[in-house]
């Protein structure tokens, strides 16, 4: 009878590290497609049937792996992570501006609600949050402006397309210093497929839509939404009190019961507060958060 004991102690033992290995396992690829072009995409799976999903949206150029490395340290939380390169960015096919990226979203959004996903990663369909890092902070509010579905947002070193477009609409030097600068990533030498020709086009169509961009003006249609607006207050790429404070302010205003802002000593990269950064996404998403 000891021997048997032992012998299933022992069992225990050698099982107990696979099934870690199991939960912490790596992303696995999944077919996401926008506008016909096949996006980079990976999932981070959990254990918990229950868990909530996170679709991380990366900010401007964006990377290989995730906004500011988010996707690992969320997954070991307890959240499944839905992370994608942008159309016309990294291995993603297509062209990239903003109307694409937005588009991207929606199909991230689609895509989980689908019943094969929904069996093969056990999704929760009604605990979908969308985290989005600077570009993708702009990009995640946008498509929650037009699409309903889209019920709890995290925003991120947060930015509002329409503050540069109105810029560069009234000041054609800080237009050209503001192209030449994102043009830094397009190929053949960056990570984004575009030219300087392009870009300047798009932009001569956003400067006569940039009321479809305005946070602000357009916030009534937020105000029936879970927000959660993370910032810093030496952010000098992002400045708070352009792209963060007047959306939560008005939002405020209209009377908004589910939205929050948590600021903290840090610049854009959040580099010094990565682990307060963790775990005010986790809580948040987990609604574990306690809130003012």
């Amino acid at each position: 009878m000891k021997t048997a004991v032992r012998v299933l102690i022992l069992i225990a033992l050698l099982i107990s590290p696979c099934l870690s290995l199991v939960s912490q396992s790596g992303p696995v690829k999944v077919d996401l497609v926008s506008n016909g072009n096949k996006l980079n995409a990976l999932f981070y799976a959990t254990n918990d049937k229950y868990s909530p999903t996170l679709i991380l949206v990366h900010g401007f150029p964006g990377n290989n792996q995730s906004p500011l490395g988010l996707a690992e340290k969320l997954n070991a939380a307890g959240i499944k992570i839905l992370v994608f390169n942008y159309q016309g960015s990294f291995s993603s096919e297509g062209t990239f501006n903003n109307k694409n990226s937005i588009q991207d979203i929606v199909v991230a959004m689609s895509f989980l609600k689908q019943e094969k996903t929904i069996q093969q990663f056990e999704i929760d369909t009604s605990n979908i949050v969308l985290c989005g890092y600077s570009f993708g902070s702009a990009s995640s509010l946008t498509a929650a402006l037009y699409h309903a579905e889209i019920r709890k947002i995290i925003s991120i070193g947060g930015y509002d397309f329409s503050v540069d477009i109105k810029k560069m609409k009234t000041d054609s030097a800080y237009r050209e210093t503001f192209e030449k600068r994102i043009s830094g990533s397009f190929s053949p030498n960056g990570p984004i497929n575009l030219d300087l020709e392009y870009f300047h086009h798009y932009n001569d169509s956003i400067i006569l839509n940039v009321d479809y961009y305005d946070l602000v003006k357009n916030a009534e249609k937020l105000t029936d939404r879970e927000i959660l607006f993370i910032a810093g207050w030496l952010d000098y790429t992002a400045l708070i009190e352009e792209n963060v404070l007047p959306l939560y302010r008005q939002l405020k205003k209209l009377k908004s019961e589910k939205v929050s802002i948590k600021v903290f000593d840090t610049n854009h990269g959040f580099g010094n507060v990565k682990d307060e950064l963790i775990k005010a996404i986790a809580d948040w998403t987990k609604g574990t958060m306690d809130l003012p």
